[in-house]
């Protein structure tokens, strides 16, 4: 009897303690427009490589936005209620941390490189593979047959006594 009601009260506990982990918290105080202009921009406390939106890496709290990320969210909401639009509010951030705040770089300028090059290494890469296979298809079709010219460098004796070797160790 005892045990079972150890058993209930550590499940108690540990219900209680795990309810943090399943409802964020903190996370509803914000509105659904800052939550999607934060999706776009980096929690700028350093220690995370999260969104502002979705950082949940334990800042001041057991879960939820660490300090960093509730600042700019509620800045979010606080530009949101001055009219502001989202190109506004996103570009106030960037000339605040400059363009490391943007979650992924914008595709015009400079940044478009880091757009266009995954591409750009998977065509060259095809290509490259192409033409090593064609080489090697192309270089030696007449050392693949069977008892073609021996290979430049080894003399005719020297083949021919590792041919009788070849024979005399598969007879035995």
């Amino acid at each position: 009897m005892i045990k079972a009601r150890a058993f209930v009260a550590a499940f108690i506990l540990l219900g209680i303690a795990a309810l943090p982990l399943i409802v964020p918290v903190g996370a509803e105080q914000f509105s659904e427009r800052a939550k999607k202009i934060g999706s776009q921009l980096n929690c700028m406390c350093r220690s995370c490589s999260m969104t502002a939106a979705n950082c949940s890496h334990p800042g001041g709290e057991f879960s939820g936005p660490c300090p960093t990320a509730k600042g700019m969210l509620q800045e979010i909401d606080q530009r949101g209620a001055k009219g502001e639009t989202d190109d506004q509010i996103i570009q106030a951030f960037v000339k605040e941390f400059g363009s490391t705040v943007y979650a992924e770089p914008p595709k015009s300028g400079f940044s478009l490189v880091a757009w266009v090059m995954p591409t750009a290494y998977l065509v060259v890469g095809a290509l490259l593979v192409i033409f090593v296979i064609s080489r090697w298809l192309k270089k030696n079709p007449s050392e693949v047959r069977a008892g073609s010219a021996p290979a430049k460098g080894v003399s005719p004796e020297l083949l021919e006594r590792a041919r009788r070797l070849a024979e005399q160790e598969t007879e035995e």
